[in-house]
């Protein structure tokens, strides 16, 4: 005869908690799971118009999101839903946590239906279930499903042959929610650890209700290894620790910020042959946390914590007609994250790009750590010695309590080729009227083919030279409206007319994207064929001056930006689009 056990305690089943505990650790040595992964599940394939059927959307891994879109439905409507769980198991002193999403469904009609994908962002990747196919009939098919038995649930079977009616002492085990502060500065991060504290051995775990954190962003970390757990006295009394869930938490507002408690419920191994074991509910104790503001200042970034800025230029000195990249870097720790704002860049004498932006940033105890770089694409316009101009970055610095400025030193950049101070020469075609240079940029292999050979002149030779140079500039100042005069007669439309033949040019058009071409050739080969098309447009405030003038600068862009990635679909798109306009307005 069984020994009397006490009724008020939730009883696990003897079996069902062997089984259970059993099917965990064969799991666990011979099915390894990643660090995160997304299954989509139903309890039946086949069902009829009268059953429900149930699906279920897990995702394994302490970066599980909050939510996760629901899939796309076909002959299928949710009639309830969704019901969210988050589980987490403690075996052999190893963490496991996933989330759940359940969801009841109806079929419509008759025939086929079908759950499509599922797809959720898990930290940086994205994870796939596949599609499950379900095939509908009429009726009723589905057969009742038992109750399934989990460490959690209560055995019937208690009351019916009244056990257990003996006392068993409930070890001591408790739950904490302990902060790393309680006074801070918004943005300024809180590390906030969940822990377990048991005098006996836990089985399983999960969360009542899961833990709430409104008024902070929230960043995840992943619990350390708890084999065996760690040593701890509390008021002298000794309990092996767990760490279950850690929580980095960055205040978005001031004032006082309560975080709720959250409920756990423990599984307990049973402590003798005669004990079936029990489930214990502890919850947390509520936070408050007081929250300082920030000061603000023109120009405040918006970062808190402690950071250094620097720049640096690839290349130093460059040809006329060539690009340098720009790198401006933040490093140090704190809510870089929040700052994605580039800093205001100009350069006299240099067009510069919209920057590309990288992170290299990791969530750490102490804050997240790590660097943002804003690569700016800078084009000289003119030859010469340019600077570029120092760069500023403010932060609020918490020790200090104060806003700081990290500011990097100005950059010189030599331009050679040309003269300098002048501004980048249009490219001379072998036919048609001259092109103005209204500041344009000059193609790089126009560029590159003029490279005047050194040569040694006399004084005389000089001076002839001299005076060509002032009849010429005289007789250009005053065949400059007249050479306008006669080009716009030429055309219809006062228009300059064409510098090549249309099918050449829409043929080079065809060709960009084939053959393994470079960006930068390819860019360059749509360049020229438009100049050679139409010459120069930059006083044209027409739609097709500014249509030409705008599909230059997206060609130039692409050709001047970093090579981070494949651009051979955007040139075609670039090619495609320089070919309507040359059959639209060549």
């Amino acid at each position: 005869m069984s020994a009397r056990r006490p009724t008020s305690a939730r009883r696990v089943p003897r079996p069902a908690l062997a089984v259970g505990v059993v099917l965990a650790l064969v799991c666990a040595a011979v099915c390894p799971r990643a660090d995160a992964a997304i299954r989509s599940e139903v309890d039946a394939t086949r069902i009829g118009l009268e059953d429900q059927l149930q699906l279920t959307i897990t995702v394994d891994g302490a970066s599980a999101p909050d939510q996760v879109p629901p899939p796309p439905l076909t002959n299928l409507r949710v009639i309830g839903g969704p019901s969210v769980s988050t589980q987490m198991s403690l075996i052999n002193g190893n963490l496991s946590q996933s989330r759940s999403w359940t969801y009841w469904l109806q079929a419509a009609a008759a025939g086929r239906a079908e759950i499509g994908a599922v797809r959720a962002r898990v930290g940086s990747e994205e994870h796939t279930a596949p599609a499950i196919a379900i095939e509908v009939v009429a009726g009723s098919v589905k057969p009742r499903q038992p109750t399934r038995r989990t460490p959690f649930a209560q055995d019937p079977l208690d009351e019916l042959f009244g056990r257990p009616r003996g006392r068993v002492a409930e070890p001591r085990v408790f739950v904490e929610a302990r902060p790393s502060r309680t006074r801070l500065y918004v943005g300024e991060p809180l590390l906030l650890t969940y822990s377990i504290y048991t005098q006996a051995s836990v089985s399983g775990l999960e969360f009542g209700n899961a833990p709430q954190f409104a008024g902070f962003w929230v960043e995840d970390l992943t619990p350390p290894a708890n084999s065996g757990g760690q040593p701890a006295t509390v008021e002298g009394i000794g309990y092996r620790r767990f760490t279950v869930m850690l929580k980095l938490l960055f205040p978005t507002k001031a004032g006082r910020l309560t975080i709720p408690p959250t409920t756990i419920r423990l599984a307990i191994a049973r402590q003798s042959l005669f004990d079936a074991g029990f489930v214990a509910e502890r919850s947390t104790k509520p936070i408050t946390v007081e929250v300082k503001p920030i000061p603000d200042a023109p120009g405040f970034s918006g970062a808190v914590g402690r950071f250094k800025a620097s720049s640096a230029v690839d290349r130093p000195t460059l040809s006329l007609g060539e690009a340098a990249t720009l790198r401006f870097k933040v490093e140090g720790s704190g809510n870089l994250k929040w700052v994605d704002r580039a800093p205001d860049l100009s350069v006299t004498g240099a067009r510069v790009y919209p920057p590309q932006t990288k992170s290299d940033l990791k969530p750490q105890p102490s804050g997240i750590v790590g660097s943002r770089t804003w690569e700016f694409v800078v084009v000289p316009q003119t030859a010469g010695t340019l600077e570029i101009p120092a760069l500023r970055f403010s932060y609020f610095d918490p020790a200090a309590g104060r806003i700081l400025m990290s500011e990097t030193a100005p950059l010189p950049l030599r331009v050679e080729g040309g003269t300098p101070g002048a501004m980048i020469p249009a490219p001379i075609a072998g036919t048609g009227p001259a092109r103005a240079t209204g500041g344009a940029l000059a193609l790089r292999a126009d560029l590159e083919a003029r490279s005047p050979g050194a040569a040694s002149l006399s004084g005389r030779t000089v001076a002839l030279l001299a005076g060509a140079c002032l009849l010429l500039h005289a007789g250009l100042w005053g065949a400059g409206p007249l050479a306008r005069r006669l080009a716009g007669a030429g055309s219809p439309g006062g228009r300059a007319g064409p510098r090549r033949d249309l099918r050449g040019a829409l043929r080079d058009l065809e060709a960009i994207g084939r053959d393994g071409m470079t960006k930068e050739k390819a860019a360059g080969l749509i360049e020229r064929t438009i100049h050679g098309v139409f010459g120069s447009l930059d006083d044209a405030e027409d739609e097709r001056g500014r249509a030409v003038r705008k599909l230059l600068e997206d060609v130039q862009l692409v050709r001047y930006a970093p090579q981070l990635g494949d651009y051979s679909e955007r040139l075609r798109e670039l090619a495609a689009r320089a070919g309507e306009v040359v059959r639209k307005w060549a």
